[in-house]
C-alpha cells in the first residue's frame, strides 16, 4: 500500500491491518530483508532531513516505509483505535506510550501526523548519533539527559510545554527504557505532570513491537527480528487533565494493561510482566 492510501485509511478508520498473511522467511533471510529495507530508510532520512518540510512531510513517509520493512520481512502490522484522536479537534495532547522496541518510535509519526504535528521527548544523546542524529535534530524534539530526574522534569515542563502551546502532540515513553514486558509500576507520571502543567489531555497508546527484540550483546546492533510476533498499536480515549495526576495514571496504565492482556490472549505470547505472588 502506498503512503497516500495508508494515510487516507488511517484518517478514515483509525486503523490498518496487513492485507494478507506474509510468507514466513527462513532465518536469517527475514533478518537480512528487514535490515536491508531499514538501511534504505536511514539513507533517505539523512538525505531528506536537510529539507525544511522534513518533519511535516517526509518524516511520516519514512515512517510508512518502516511498516513496509516489517511486512517485507514476513511480519504483520495491526493498528486500531486512532479515531479517538478526533475528539481532540486538532488540539494538543500528551501521547503516553509504553516502550518495547525502536519500531514504535519509527512508526508512530506516520500515524499521529495524520492528526497533528509531533514533538518527541527523547534522550539528548540520540541527537549526536551518526546518520540518524541529523534526522532526529530535524524533527525538533524535546531532549532530556536522563541524569537527573529533577532536571529532566524541568526540561520537559519547559520545552514540552512550549511544544504543546504551539498545538503539537508531545510523545513520551514514561518507562524511559525499552521493556518487552509491560510493568505498570515502571510507567512513570512524567507525561501526566506535563499534561497537568499545560492543561491538555493525555492519550494512552499501547504497543507490542517485539517483532524487533533487543540484542544480547548490544541493544541495537544485535537486535533480532521475529516475524511471528505481530506489530500492534492501539490508541485509547483522551484523559482530561482536570482528573488529576493519580486518576490519569490509573486510566492510562489500565488501558495499557487491558489492551496488552487482550493481545496476549489473541497472539499467544507474553506482553505483561506477571504480577508478583502474594507473601505468605
Amino acid at each position: 500500500m502506498d503512503y497516500e492510501s495508508f494515510a487516507a485509511g488511517i484518517r478514515e478508520t483509525g486503523g490498518y491491518a496487513t492485507a494478507r498473511k506474509r510468507m514466513a522467511l527462513p532465518w536469517p533471510l527475514c533478518q537480512w530483508a528487514f535490515s536491508a529495507r531499514m538501511n534504505g530508510v536511514y539513507a533517505r532520512s539523512w538525505f531528506w532531513s536537510a529539507r525544511r518540510d522534513f518533519r511535516t512531510y517526509w518524516w511520516p513517509r519514512l515512517s510508512h516505509r518502516v511498516i513496509g520493512a516489517v511486512e517485507g520481512a514476513g511480519g504483520t502490522v495491526r493498528i486500531e483505535g486512532f479515531r479517538n484522536l478526533d475528539a481532540l479537534g486538532g488540539g494538543p495532547a500528551v501521547i503516553a506510550c509504553n516502550h518495547v522496541s525502536a519500531i514504535e518510535t519509527y512508526v508512530l509519526p506516520g500515524i499521529l501526523c495524520q492528526w497533528n504535528d509531533v514533538a518527541y521527548i527523547l534522550k539528548r544523546s540520540l541527537m549526536s548519533y551518526p546518520v540518524v542524529g541529523r534526522c532526529i535534530r530535524a524533527i525538533d524534539p524535546i531532549p532530556v539527559d536522563r541524569k537527573s530526574p529533577v532536571a529532566d522534569l524541568r526540561a520537559v515542563l519547559k520545552h514540552g510545554g512550549a511544544a504543546l502551546s504551539q498545538g503539537r502532540f508531545a510523545v513520551i515513553f514514561p518507562e524511559g527504557t525499552r521493556r518487552r514486558l509491560f510493568d505498570p509500576s515502571a510507567f512513570h507520571s512524567l507525561g501526566a505532570k506535563l499534561a497537568l502543567h499545560s492543561g491538555v489531555p493525555v492519550v494512552p497508546v499501547a504497543v507490542a513491537t517485539d517483532f524487533l527484540r533487543i540484542g544480547k550483546l548490544q541493544r541495537d546492533l544485535f537486535a533480532t527480528v521475529h516475524p511471528s510476533s505481530p506489530v500492534r498499536f492501539a490508541c485509547g480515549e483522551p484523559i482530561p487533565a482536570s482528573l488529576g495526576e493519580a486518576e490519569i495514571q490509573r486510566r492510562a496504565t489500565g488501558f495499557l494493561s487491558a489492551t496488552l492482556a487482550r493481545w496476549e490472549a489473541e497472539d499467544g505470547r507474553r506482553m505483561l510482566l506477571p504480577a508478583p505472588e502474594p507473601r505468605a
